[in-house]
């Protein structure tokens, strides 16, 4: 009776022991669920800003981009101030863009660079409005544009935007 007692009483022992022992790893794991939930939130919230950021880039071009390439189809003299007007006049929309908060430091400060060049694009396009234009310039800015915002968006686990068609 002894031994039976004995054995009774050990395995209420281990089965309290590794009941405690499961309790435990539930907890560690739904802190760990708990962070990585955290850290996707913040991943999405970051996509979402920086997809949201790209809209509104493409929204401020396309909205005066109309003066600037029909002067670039016809180059009728009649429509180059307003072509350039209207090129100078997306650049500066383009900086007074707001860079998300919910973008990482990083990711804020590679945006504003990113925004920055593509402005420079767009002042590089208004010099450029003129018959027989050297174009250098400008192609390197826009390719700078493209380098640092898919750089930036690849940080982020997007592909990079192809801003082409909306420039033209």
């Amino acid at each position: 009776m002894k031994k039976w007692m004995s054995i009774l009483l050990t395995a209420l022992l281990s089965i309290a022991v590794l009941a405690g022992c499961n309790t435990e790893n539930k907890t560690e794991s739904k802190e760990t669920e708990a962070s990585a939930a955290s850290d996707n939130d913040n991943d999405s919230k970051q996509i979402t800003a920086l997809v949201g950021l790209q809209m509104e880039m493409i929204h401020t071009i396309r909205k005066n981009l109309e003066a600037v390439t029909a002067y670039e189809q016809s180059q009728d003299a009649a429509l180059q101030e307003q072509a350039v007007s209207s090129s100078k006049l997306i650049a500066n929309e383009l900086r007074g863009l707001e860079i998300p908060s919910d973008l990482s430091k990083e990711l804020q400060g590679d945006m504003k660079e990113s925004v920055e060049l593509l402005a420079l694009y767009f002042e590089e396009r208004a010099a450029t409005l003129k018959p027989d234009a050297d174009l250098t310039e400008m192609e390197a800015a826009f390719a700078a544009f493209h380098e640092k915002i898919g750089a930036t968006f690849e940080k982020a686990g997007l592909h990079a935007p192809n801003f082409e068609k909306d420039v033209n």
